[in-house]
């Protein structure tokens, strides 16, 4: 499981870079933006999580 999240981390990390700086004519494309950040943001806190869970039972 660990390293399917960080394959995903490191898509949507790749998304966030298209966005900021391959976006659009207009310029960053926000809409891609912010979606990838929200999901990082959830990827770290849920291993953060099971990291301290797995302390707690060892």
């Amino acid at each position: 499981m660990s390293k399917i999240l960080e394959a995903i981390g490191f898509a949507l990390i790749g998304g966030m870079i298209y966005a900021m700086f391959g976006g659009g004519a207009s310029g960053p494309m926000w809409n891609l933006f912010w979606p990838c950040a929200v999901s990082i943001l959830g990827i770290v806190m849920y291993r953060a999580k099971k990291k301290k869970s797995n302390k707690k039972n060892v």
